[in-house]
């Protein structure tokens, strides 16, 4: 599997009426499953996950250089965290790889540490993955993580999976918002959060009977100032062939359930569509999205829901997309293996 670079470059203004984007091979990492690729801005890397290899891979597009990080699980997402260090979200936990060196902005090629940093909550495990059963910290079979990405505020949202997504009688999985202990000052403090929860921070659900949980965008409503916070989140649940949008509130993180309404319907395959995976939102608002299957990413209008443009790429699987570089100018999209005698030559990436 190979990481794909669209470039033209992508800004929205070229890609909106200038010259056609360009696709090259970043990264030919031979990927199972290359999925979540997110730009880091303080370590200038691309970070991305191989779901079933149970990798994690870092790259540095300056230096071509790609470190990589055995997880020792499947792996759904990775997303920045704070100084030089990543989250990961495995099958029922997530973890930490640090990346710091020995010196002040030095950049190492990863260390697992040890422990995990947030989980389900026993009751919210229960509730998820054994209703009426043993309510075990461990993930029922079949379960796992899936996408996730951070917030314009920095807090991570993740959702599960079942394997056995296809079946409709299969249980559903949810999406989850990581929620941080407030910092222990005093004796009083036990009655609050930390004496809760613990000392490290847990995942609470906000989004139920998700079937395939995707990508993920947040963006703001037609004529509302830039100057303003987000008031939007983009959701794709891969299984409804849509992207929906749900009213957000960018200071609590709370969605508001009840306005949910889809913007995208992304045709099947058969129809020339392909499946919705991964997500991204330019700086015009406009939607990115990954399509399955289908040899191609396309931009959307959430607010028409018109497909703006459609760009195929020289593999059948792409997973996810993200912009990165320091310009923001280039998109990374990932892709899955492919096998046969018709495999595209760099599948993977």
């Amino acid at each position: 599997a190979a990481v794909l670079l669209l470039s033209a470059c992508l800004s929205p203004h070229r890609a909106a009426g200038g010259a056609a984007p360009t696709v090259t091979l970043a990264l030919d990492s031979k990927c199972i499953l290359g999925e979540s690729p997110v730009w880091d801005a303080k370590m200038r890397r691309l970070h991305f996950v191989d779901i079933n290899g149970k990798l994690l891979h870092s790259f540095d597009p300056k230096s071509s250089k790609c470190s990589t990080v055995d997880m020792g699980e499947e792996v759904g997402c990775v997303v920045p965290y704070k100084k030089q260090r990543v989250l990961v979200a495995g099958v029922s936990q997530v973890w930490q790889v640090d990346f710091k060196g020995k010196k002040d902005g030095e950049t190492t090629d990863g260390t697992l540490l040890p422990g995990h940093f947030a989980i389900v909550p026993e009751s919210e495990m229960e509730a998820m993955d054994n209703p009426g059963e043993d309510p075990s910290l461990q993930a029922l079979p079949g379960f796992r993580f899936n996408d996730g990405k951070c917030d314009p505020q920095g807090r991570f949202l993740v959702g599960t999976m079942n394997k056995d997504w296809r079946d409709p009688a299969a249980r559903k999985g949810r999406l989850f918002r990581m929620v941080e202990p407030l910092p222990l000052r005093n004796e009083d403090d036990l009655d609050g959060i930390v004496h809760q929860y613990g000392p490290n921070p847990v995942l609470k659900p906000i989004i139920s009977e998700v079937t395939l949980s995707n990508g993920m965008a947040w963006g703001r409503s037609k004529g509302r100032d830039a100057a303003l916070p987000y008031d939007l989140f983009y959701f794709i649940d891969s299984a409804k062939q849509t992207v929906d949008v749900f009213g957000y509130d960018d200071e609590s993180g709370d969605i508001d359930l009840g306005s949910r309404k889809t913007v995208v319907e992304v045709p099947t395959l058969e129809e020339g569509g392909g499946v919705p995976d991964g997500m991204t939102i330019d700086s015009e608002g406009m939607l990115w999205v990954a399509l399955g299957e289908s040899g191609s990413v396309a931009r959307y209008d959430p607010g028409t829901g018109e497909e703006l443009m459609r760009v195929k790429l020289p593999v059948k699987r792409p997973t996810a997309c993200t912009f990165g570089g320091d310009d923001l100018c280039d998109l990374y999209v990932t892709t899955r293996e492919e096998k046969g005698e018709a495999a595209s030559e760099h599948w993977g990436g």
